[in-house]
Formats: structure tokens, C-alpha cells, sequence
């Protein structure tokens, strides 16, 4: 489009889901659209001195150097006094997702109340026409002249004028897909198809073999267009759709003169919803396939190049999406910056700034569930998450390909304030799903790592109903594959969609160092839900083990220290509760066989440590020493030769030759022919 706007952050103190202020900063504004023309003959540079002093910084540079004629997009943001005291119809299903986190207030608030009918129609008086009103904002978004802000800066109501930002859409880099369709192959499972590796890497095979899809747990989709008439949605629930470009419920309406069949401005939307509710057995089912759907057209897609679209879209289409009582909402947008120089600046990432990223984080503050994609920006001029991921309540999802390797475009964190983003990892690299002309397609992008999420989610939700959208969000991220070292790349780690949920599942057990002789008693134990009696049980458990199932989700594992036990063995333990099955491994080191081949001394110890290395073992290549955190704080790299005997002394300090803090460290020891683990106590 040739009109470039404005774009920056208001000077305004409107309030945020926490009553933090918005955050000020500066505008960077290129000539083409004004904000407000002046009554005195809409000269250039002749502003009046009775206008009112409620310009936002960008409102005020355009009024300097603009005509009466020229159309603006805006948004009034209004005074407290705004609002009515009529509360919004809240319907029965939204009032039971709130209920589970406030049953008393159903968290009501300020933003539950509409703008005040007589202010909307002082406004209307104007002559300006109204696209969005928003409750959550107390914000109305208005197409005007200049003569008609003129008019509205002097309702009193209206505490300040600001520009509607710019945005632009954050796409998946999809892989062309041919006419002819790709021949089907059943899996031995559920009749995945090319759906399966996506399903099985999210672990949501496992929560449907429990009966989990996601029955009665409802998505708001917020997108391009959508085109449903397709075999792959023959038996999705969409429940409610709206075009809020449009403002009508039919969201495949093509709006591009070059698309008329809707290809182009359906296709990111279809993509989306096919990774998430597609139940075409044989060839795609999505991770949520039982799942109830709102689709919400928020974005217009002509052609690939950056558009202006609306963010009052978005808020308006979160707003309706809380409405309506939607569990979760998903979505593959981003806002950065953008052709014309203007947008947003790596500043405002601070969870405060951005329009969408407080309404996201209102949403939150409803018990929505909001997952948003991190954007595919690393490496690019930006190199930056995208706002709304910047939020604080809101789950950012980043992406990796199928060997768990960081995808190449996963925009990276941290947020401007220093949080970890992205929150979460999943598939984004070649992810199967369906095009807009009904043809199995594959893509990759943040946009298709994150309804993977938002799909395991709303298995989670159908697991446990009674959970909060913060209790799951920290679900998420604490069964994280990287939860407790998180980091600016994969955040969390790799989303668990069984770890997730509280479906039942064996405990974690720490590794085991047993000594030739020693008779060790490991209880294990389970956590969470299950509709039948577990039955624990251990695959090829070696002549050294012995094993109890107690049939009440507990066991006892025996182990006898003995000189034919390997050195490092791995014990497989399975639970199986119905058509569930989880399965953990347990790391067990036995040392001191008849001749010890690598000993410690004294343990625990005060100041210094000897690792004793026998001829046997080989010939040492790397000694390190780790904390609890995994971190390595002492080595020694590529020592050779080693004589026999030869002992290594640790002082019991850091590389930088700092005293470590007392505790519990690990010792691993490579050598030519094995690999060595033995724990150290340090004392204080």
C-alpha cells in the first residue's frame, strides 16, 4: 500500500492488566498520513492555540504539517468517566473458565463494562466512523478527517488522540505444495498419516491413546482467513467465526482483487488451523482434533509484502474470543517494524508498550490461556522476538526442527526487560498440515510451532479441566526438556504435551551410584490423574534389580551392588493406566569392582579432593566436575599419557579459581575405553 503512517507509543497513561503505565517513548513519523487538520483552514504549521493539549507526541508532529482533507486512523483513548455502568453479557462458559481461577468476583472488573453508549454517539455525531470499541482499553478506534478529530478533541471523554500502529504479520516460510496429492500412509496407530512425527513429538499420541483430543475445550483462532469447506475440517467444530476486517461471521471472503478465490489472504489461517484441528484420518490429524474452534479474521494478506492492518483487529478479536468463553487463544501474528522505518524498537519489548501485548496480557488476567508465536526473526535485521510474546502472562513459542536442533529463524530473547523468551520450543521446521485449496502441504515457522502448543494445551485442559491458565502456562514450562537451565533460545525447552498435563506419570528419579556390595532401595513413586489402576512394570530388568509393583501407582526397586553390573546401566520403568503408557529411564553407576578403577578421596571433603585412575581404566582424556545445575565448574582436558596410579588433585575451586560453595558435585571421568561418574560431598 502507498499511505505510511506514524508509528510509536502513546503518551497517555492508560492502564495495563497489572496497573502498570503504559510506557512513553518517542515517535519516528514518515510524511503521507496526518492525524488531525486544523479548523483555521487546515494550513500546515497553524495549529490553534485552543486545541486541546491531548495530541500524543506523533499526533501532534502531523498536526503541524497536514491538510483538513486527509483521512487518519486513530484511536480516542477515553477518561474513566467513559465507561457505563453496563456490564457485558458474559456468557455461561466464559463465567466457568473465569470461576476456576475467582468463583467469587469471576474476575469482573472496570474492563468488563462497555463505553458509555452516549459517548459513542457524541462521536458518531461527528461524522467519524467507528471500527473498534474497546472495553478492555477504554479506547474507541476511528477513521476521520481532520475537521472530525478537531471535533473529537474537544470531547471531554476523550483523554487523549493517538495513531493506530502499523504491523506486520509474522508468516511461516512455506514449502510449495504440488496439485497432485500426496499418496496416504497408515500408521499402525490412530491413522495419523505424514501427522504422525508431529504428534509424537509434541507427546500428544499419548494423551489420545488416554482419550484426550481436546473435547469440549475452546480455541479462538486469531488469523488471516480461514477456509473450512475442506475434507481435512469435515469434522472440525468451528463454533463461531468473525471477520473483523469485514465485520460479518464469513471468514473465507476473499479481500484481495488479484486472489478472487481467496487463496492468498485464506492461506496462513488454514495453514494454522490444519496444524491444530484437522481430522483427516489416514493423512493429517491435528493435536487437538476434538477441540472446539472460534476463528477470528483479524489481518488482511495481499501479497506478501508488509501491510498496514489494524491492531485494533487483534484487541477486538481477543476481546470477543473472552466473550464468548474461549479456554485458549492461539496465535502465529507478530508486530516489529517495517518498511517505512516506522514501528517498534527493541525497547518496547517490555511487556507494557505494544497495544496487543497489554490486551494479551488482559486476556491472561481473564484465565485465558494465550499462546503466541516468537517470530522468525534470528538473523535478520531485527533478530528480536515480535510483540504480543513479549508479554508477561502470555506463553511465547519458538521453533526447532525434527532433530530438536534450534530452527535457523526462531527469533531470539530476551524480552527488553531481561525475561526468558521464548517460554517454549516445539516443531516448527516441515510441520504437515493443510493448504487453503485442500491439498496436505508442509511448512515451517513459529506460526506452525505454536498451535502445536496451543493444541497440547487444550489436551491438558481435557485432562484437567480445573486448571488455571497461570497454573498451566507454569506446567509448561516446568516440564520444559531444559526447565531447570533455561535460556534465550529454546526458553524452557521442548514442549512435553503429557508432561504438561496432570495425567498420571512416573516420578523423576535421580541417578544412582552404587557400590560393589551395597544393597540400595529406590521407592518410585507417581503423580497426577488416572481413571484406572497403574500398573508399573520394568522392561529387561537386568539380574542385579529386582522390582515390586504395590498396584496403587507406587513400587520398590531393589538393586545389589555386584561385580558383574556394568559400570553405567540404564533401568527402563513403564506405567500403564488404561491406553496410557509413560515411561522413564534410570541412570544407575556402580563403582568398586574387585579392583576400583576410578576412586575419590577423602568424601566428603573440606578443602581438596584426589581422583585415583587405575591402569585399567584406560587412559585419561577429560575430567570434569559439575554441579546440581549440570554446570561445569573444574576440568581437565586431554591429559595423556596417564601412568598407573597417577592421582588428580581438585582443589575445590572454580575455573577462575574461586572456593565452590559446600554441597553436592559430580565427577566424570572419559577415558580411552569408558566413561566414569562418581558424586562428592563438599563440606563446609
Amino acid at each position: 500500500m502507498s499511505n505510511q503512517v506514524c508509528k510509536g507509543n502513546s503518551s497517555g497513561q492508560l492502564m495495563r492488566a497489572d496497573d502498570r503505565r503504559w510506557k512513553r517513548s518517542n515517535y519516528r513519523c514518515l510524511p503521507v498520513l496526518l492525524l488531525l487538520i486544523l479548523l483555521s483552514g487546515g494550513s500546515a504549521n497553524s495549529q490553534s492555540d485552543t486545541t486541546p493539549t491531548i495530541l500524543s507526541p506523533a499526533a501532534d508532529l502531523w498536526l503541524r504539517s497536514s491538510s483538513d482533507q486527509q483521512m487518519a486512523n486513530c484511536w480516542l483513548l477515553l477518561s474513566e468517566s467513559a465507561r457505563s455502568d453496563n456490564l457485558i453479557n458474559i456468557t455461561e462458559k466464559a463465567r466457568r473458565r473465569r470461576a476456576k481461577a475467582d468463583p467469587e468476583t469471576l474476575l469482573v472488573d472496570r474492563r468488563d463494562y462497555r463505553v458509555s453508549p452516549v459517548i459513542l454517539d457524541n462521536i458518531h455525531q461527528t461524522g467519524a466512523r467507528i471500527r473498534t470499541v474497546s472495553r478492555w482499553l477504554n479506547a474507541v478506534s476511528v477513521e476521520a478527517t481532520g475537521r472530525q478529530l478537531q471535533q473529537l478533541a474537544r470531547l471531554g471523554p476523550i483523554a487523549e488522540i493517538d495513531l493506530v500502529a502499523t504491523i506486520d504479520i509474522t508468516r511461516p516460510d512455506v514449502v510449495p505444495y504440488t496439485k497432485d496429492r500426496v499418496a496416504p500412509t497408515r500408521s499402525e496407530e490412530f491413522a495419523y498419516g505424514f501427522s504422525l512425527m508431529q504428534n509424537q513429538f509434541v507427546r500428544s499420541t499419548k494423551l489420545h491413546q488416554a482419550g484426550y483430543t481436546g473435547t469440549g475445550i475452546l480455541i479462538a483462532l486469531l488469523d488471516t482467513g480461514f477456509k473450512t469447506d475442506l475434507t481435512a475440517f469435515d469434522s472440525t467444530s468451528i463454533v463461531a467465526t468473525w471477520d473483523f476486517i469485514n465485520n460479518d461471521e464469513t471468514v473465507d471472503e476473499p479481500d484481495c482483487p488479484d486472489d478472487p478465490a481467496g487463496w492468498q489472504q485464506n492461506h496462513h489461517g488454514t495453514l494454522v488451523l490444519g496444524a491444530i484441528g484437522a481430522y483427516w484420518p489416514d493423512t493429517l490429524i491435528g493435536i487437538a482434533p476434538r477441540a472446539d474452534f472460534a476463528l477470528a479474521k483479524t489481518e488482511i494478506s495481499c501479497g506478501y509484502a508488509e501491510l498496514r492492518v489494524e491492531e485494533d483487529n487483534w484487541i477486538a478479536g481477543a476481546e470477543w474470543a473472552d466473550s464468548i468463553g474461549a479456554d485458549i487463544i492461539s496465535s502465529s501474528l507478530g508486530y516489529t517494524t517495517f518498511d517505512d522505518n516506522s514501528g517498534y524498537t527493541f525497547e518496547d519489548l517490555d511487556g507494557n508498550t505494544a497495544r496487543t501485548t497489554i490486551a494479551a496480557d488482559i486476556a491472561a488476567s481473564k484465565n485465558i490461556v494465550v499462546i503466541t508465536a516468537v517470530g522468525n526473526e534470528r538473523y535478520k535485521e531485527w533478530n528480536a522476538l515480535v510483540t504480543p510474546s513479549d508479554g508477561d502472562s502470555v506463553l511465547a513459542v519458538g521453533a526447532v526442527s525434527s532433530d530438536s536442533s534450534l530452527a535457523s529463524f526462531s527469533s531470539p530473547g530476551p524480552s527488553a526487560d531481561g525475561r526468558i523468551k521464548p517460554d517454549i520450543t516445539s516443531l516448527g521446521v516441515s510441520v504437515t498440515t493443510v493448504a487453503a485449496d485442500g491439498f496436505l502441504t508442509s511448512a515451517s515457522g513459529t506460526s506452525l510451532s505454536t498451535p502445536l502448543v496451543a493444541g497440547g494445551a487444550a489436551l491438558a485442559l481435557d485432562v484437567d479441566s480445573t486448571l488455571t491458565a497461570a497454573a498451566l502456562l507454569e506446567r509448561i514450562r516446568s516440564n520444559g526438556s531444559q526447565a531447570d537451565s533455561p535460556d534465550n533460545d529454546f526458553g524452557y525447552g521442548l514442549f512435553d504435551a503429557a508432561r504438561s498435563s496432570t495425567l498420571i506419570r512416573i516420578d523423576g528419579v535421580d541417578d544412582i551410584w552404587l557400590q560393589v556390595g551395597q544393597t540400595m532401595q529406590v521407592d518410585i513413586t507417581t503423580s497426577g490423574f488416572s481413571a484406572s489402576t497403574p500398573i508399573l512394570s520394568v522392561i529387561s530388568l537386568p539380574d542385579w534389580a529386582y522390582f515390586a509393583d504395590h498396584s496403587n501407582g507406587t513400587g520398590l526397586l531393589t538393586l545389589y551392588g555386584t561385580t558383574e553390573n556394568a559400570i553405567t546401566s540404564q533401568i527402563w520403568l513403564t506405567l500403564q493406566a488404561g491406553n496410557y503408557v509413560d515411561t522413564i529411564a534410570i541412570n544407575v553407576y556402580t563403582a568398586g569392582s574387585m579392583e576400583q578403577l576410578v576412586t575419590v578421596g577423602p568424601n566428603p571433603f573440606a578443602d581438596s579432593v584426589t581422583i585415583f585412575i587405575s591402569p585399567s581404566a584406560g587412559s585419561l582424556e577429560l575430567l570434569s566436575i559439575y554441579n546440581v545445575a549440570g554446570e561445569i565448574v573444574w576440568e581437565i582436558v586431554n591429559i595423556s599419557p596417564v601412568n598407573a596410579d597417577t592421582p588428580i588433585r581438585w582443589d575445590g575451586t572454580n575455573m577462575r579459581h574461586e572456593a565452590v560453595a559446600s554441597g553436592v558435585y559430580f565427577v566424570r571421568v572419559r577415558t580411552s575405553t569408558n566413561v566414569y561418574r562418581l558424586k562428592l560431598f563438599k563440606s563446609d
